[in-house]
């Protein structure tokens, strides 16, 4: 079995986690790559299932296009990131992006090691 992950997905947990256990509304591409490749390792460690990470520049630029009514552009010293709009809250994300996600998947965004990623 194929699974991809696309960025919208990807960012989307991880700001769930990290306001849900933080307080912080924005996230690094650096850290969205480490969290990312923990997502993948644990959804294919049963052998059986074969995850991709769809991650680009060119998919992170048409991902803030595509939703800027919830997302925008954040850097930190220079590196890159996003962050959530004033307003928008974790169940938004929850219901715009997750709720159509399989339960295995659901479960490899919130296992301990991926969360540590994040530092929550």
């Amino acid at each position: 079995m194929y699974i991809y992950i696309e960025i919208e997905d990807l960012v989307a947990n991880a700001l769930i986690e990290l306001v849900d256990k933080k307080g912080k509304r924005e996230v690094l591409f650096r850290e969205l790559d480490e969290y990312g490749a923990r997502v993948i390792d644990v959804l294919s460690s049963d052998g059986e299932t074969k995850a991709v990470l769809v991650v680009s520049r060119e998919s992170q630029m048409a991902m803030l296009e595509d939703y800027t009514d919830m997302f925008e552009p954040y850097e930190l010293n220079g590196a890159p990131g996003i962050k959530l709009r004033d307003g928008i809250e974790p169940f938004q994300l929850w219901v715009r992006f997750c709720a159509s996600l399989s339960t295995k998947v659901i479960s490899a965004f919130q296992a301990e090691i991926t969360k540590k990623a994040l530092g929550v």
